[in-house]
């Protein structure tokens, strides 16, 4: 029988599941409008981020406090889901920094995007390099990861350049 911890863990697994598509969805709106950051669209993708990170974080716990038997198969599904929220986490930065690099003249307060989009990236790039992530990763992810990546070093050697965008 499943102790009160083993089945507040699953249920909130299923609830990350949920938010997870919802952060998807939000993740494409810059591929749908290129021509214009949408600073709504972006702070609900970056509120949405921060709540399935910090989710992420509650529910580590709560399987942390499971049974041995069922804190394996636990894991399993937390590191596939944390593969998911970090994948598309790195994909909608990517769609946000493309936007923003593309553009020949900034909008306001799009300093504060590319500030907070580097360092999403970063530590996407970092997350999923981690050897215990590797059986989750898609192809795709990885193509992302490396265009991240690169991406990233581009844009710390032009970092001086772009972030005196008053």
């Amino acid at each position: 029988m499943a102790e009160p911890s083993d089945r507040k863990a699953e249920e909130f697994l299923g609830i990350l599941s949920d938010r997870i598509e919802e952060l998807l969805e939000v993740s494409r709106l810059p591929q749908e409008n290129p021509q214009e950051i949408n600073f709504d669209d972006y702070q609900k993708f970056r509120d949405m981020m921060g709540e399935c990170l910090s989710f992420l974080i509650i529910i580590e716990r709560r399987i942390n406090l499971t049974g041995e038997d069922r804190r394996k198969r636990l894991l399993e599904q937390f590191d596939s889901l944390t593969v998911a929220v970090w994948s598309i986490l790195l994909d909608g930065s990517l769609s946000f920094l493309t936007v923003i690099c593309e553009k020949e003249f900034l909008p306001l307060g799009t300093r504060h995007v590319f500030v907070q989009e580097l360092r999403t990236l970063y530590d996407a790039e970092q997350v999923l390099k981690e050897d215990k992530y590797e059986n989750y990763l898609m192809a795709n992810v990885v193509e992302q990861r490396d265009k991240a990546e690169r991406i990233l070093n581009a844009i710390i050697d032009r970092a001086p350049q772009l972030l005196n965008l008053g």
